[in-house]
């Protein structure tokens, strides 16, 4: 697949790119990763992806490892927003 895992989850969530960084977004963005197949990108994208996201050096070695990271860090991101 050419197109990368940013681009499908900005594009699913109606963000722009930079926008899927922002904490405030984590509630639109959780349900649309939770429904992803990680096989729908590569670890190496995954890893690429999520380094972005999160502004750190980040490598997987599958993308169902990485899709649980991210989906841990969507929903502590989401809880702690919802307790300010």
């Amino acid at each position: 697949m050419s197109e990368k895992m940013v681009e499908y989850i900005a594009e699913s969530c109606n963000l722009y790119i930079s926008n899927i960084r922002l904490s405030e977004n984590s509630a639109v963005i959780l349900p649309v990763v939770e429904s992803m197949d990680p096989g729908l990108f590569s670890a190496e994208d995954w890893s690429t992806s999520l380094s972005y996201i999160f502004m750190k050096p980040l490598s997987f070695q599958t993308p169902a490892a990485a899709k649980d990271y991210y989906l841990k860090e969507l929903r502590k991101k989401f809880s702690d927003d919802s307790l300010t």
